[in-house]
């Protein structure tokens, strides 16, 4: 992922929905999910005969799931300038053949419509009930930023999008990929950023992603029981300077219908 600096219009509708939900805000903490300790693992390299057998082993696993259509609620939970949740509704349409998504927010009081995010897994397209102009910017995080104080925040947004999707494997270039296919783990090193995914037997329960030049890191990983999509994820994202928590993000899926191929009529502002 390139830097972005730009702020998405996506937060204006996030924020938007703030004030219309403020006092119905849900004040359970989110779950704190831990970065995991690698130690001093060995690593083979991906073009490897046992590591190139891994990868083609996960890719098959995602060769096996479906375009599907669902509901889900989201959780945010920021902790600067103070802490503080707040919660949303969500439709979401994925196609597996083409890779595209799209997610539409609505807020829980009313039910309106607050924001439509799409995505071709190139692309990130998005249309804010607060803006008419269509924000798009290449597939990378989306900024939230506080409407008071400005402080902003980092929303490693592909990581979501890639576990929702289950698109993973086209990640793993030969020329940044290690693996570790007895622990079931993958590293991949980019310029500036590091990513490590921690797979089970039938997919992949966890994303770490560490980058120099934003100053983060994040965790994603499958609350439960692993399937496709997953039930349950939650996001972590941490200062990497001391550590301290910047928000957390929890997806918790309500109804799934799976499809072969979506109709593309569902795509669209």
């Amino acid at each position: 992922m390139k830097t972005n600096h730009l702020k998405s219009v996506f937060q204006s509708g996030l924020f938007f929905c703030i004030l219309l939900v403020f006092q119905s805000c849900v004040t359970t903490d989110i779950e704190e999910i831990n970065f995991r300790q690698k130690g001093k693992i060995k690593f083979w390299n991906a073009k490897s005969k046992d590591g190139a057998k891994f990868l083609e082993g996960l890719r098959k696993l995602e060769e096996s799931n479906t375009s599907y259509t669902g509901e889900f609620d989201i959780r945010i939970q920021n902790y600067f300038p103070k802490k503080d949740i707040f919660s949303l509704s969500g439709k979401i349409s994925y196609d597996k053949p083409s890779g595209k998504m799209q997610i539409e927010l609505m807020d829980k009081l009313f039910g309106i419509s607050v924001s439509k995010v799409f995505t071709d897994g190139q692309t990130i397209r998005i249309k804010s009930a607060t803006v008419d102009k269509i924000h798009e910017q290449k597939m990378d995080d989306i900024i939230l930023s506080d409407p008071n104080t400005g402080k902003q925040t980092v929303v490693p947004f592909p990581v979501i999008y890639y576990l929702l999707s289950n698109r993973n494997a086209e990640l793993f270039k030969p020329e940044w990929t290690l693996v570790q296919p007895n622990d079931g783990i993958v590293l991949v090193r980019k310029p500036g950023e590091e990513w490590t995914y921690y797979t089970a037997e039938n997919g992949i329960r966890s994303v770490e992603w560490d980058s120099s030049g934003k100053n983060v890191r994040a965790v994603t990983s499958v609350q439960g029981e692993m399937e496709f999509p997953p039930r349950t994820t939650i996001t972590r994202i941490v200062s990497r300077k001391d550590g301290s928590d910047q928000n957390r993000i929890e997806i918790k899926m309500k109804k799934v219908t799976r499809t072969d191929k979506l109709n593309q009529v569902v795509f669209g502002f």
